[in-house]
């Protein structure tokens, strides 16, 4: 059974905790925070630029009509708009829709963004070639409204991206249960608890999906592909001297085949129906 948590108090934790802010030494917004932001984003450990390319298509998405639903700071959109796209955000809160229009400001690049929570989205049918949403529906304990809403607003055949996380990843499965032993900021939670934290300490919901849940979840959508991402070798070896061998004498984690089996983020893709 999901946990029952109101979108206010999702609304209320990332409204005071924009994505990554807390781990990164500049004020949100300027310049320094953007590309520390980006830094982080695109290291091995996480999404390299060309994995994310490989996810979301940037370089064939000249003209078209974009959409992300939880844009966030506008990281995804803005690489589809250098690309030249014609893209728009929605996200739940304002300070994200302000950090995604300071960006967009920064690099001279054209964007919409409004404030919304994904349930009812301002747009006609059938208005987008692409709808996204990387590492939103999982923090939803009922995303089903978003999801249709998601499918409405696409065109016949239009792509739809969305990340969640993994059930049958290393960090559910097996990292998560580690350090509610040994992690004391972990040590007497729940496994909910420990997935909630795993977002910040005071976020109220982080839910995990199966490739079965996510089909479930994405059902009105049609050809269903799932990819596998993000498994660093800290997070897979843990101990410090089998960290350091594996970057030395391994590929990098982020083409790894153990982040493609049991990576943290189950990227899904699938289309919407012509007919």
């Amino acid at each position: 059974m999901k946990p029952a948590v109101g979108l206010d108090s999702v609304r209320d934790f990332w409204q005071a905790n924009p994505v990554a802010a807390a781990g990164i030494d500049a004020i949100p917004g300027t310049p320094e925070f953007f590309a520390k932001f980006d830094a982080i984003r695109e290291d091995d450990s996480c999404e390299p630029y060309g994995l994310s390319d490989r996810i979301h298509g940037y370089t064939s998405s000249r003209g078209l009509k974009v959409l992300d639903v939880g844009c966030g700071n506008g990281y995804v959109l803005s690489r589809y708009a250098r690309q030249g796209a014609d893209v728009t955000g929605v996200d739940i809160t304002g300070t994200a829709v302000g950090l995604s229009r300071k960006r967009f400001a920064l690099e001279n690049l054209p964007g919409t963004f409004l404030e919304t929570d994904g349930k009812t989205l301002p747009f006609p049918d059938n208005s987008f070639d692409i709808v996204c949403s990387m590492g939103v529906l999982h923090h939803t304990a009922n995303p089903a409204p978003m999801a249709h809403e998601m499918h409405r607003v696409l065109k016949p055949g239009g792509r739809c991206i969305v990340m969640l996380y993994n059930r049958y990843s290393w960090k559910n499965v097996v990292l998560l249960r580690v350090r509610r032993v040994l992690d004391p900021q972990f040590k007497g939670k729940t496994h909910q608890q420990a997935l909630n934290y795993n977002d910040g300490p005071n976020c109220p919901l982080a839910l995990v999906y199966s490739r079965k849940e996510a089909t479930a979840l994405l059902s009105q959508f049609a050809s269903h592909e799932f990819t596998k991402t993000t498994l660093s070798w800290k997070q897979l070896f843990m101990l410090p001297p089998l960290v350091r061998f594996a970057e030395k004498h391994f590929p990098l984690s982020s083409k790894s085949w153990p982040a493609r089996l049991m990576g943290w983020n189950l990227n899904v893709h699938c289309r919407k129906p012509t007919n």
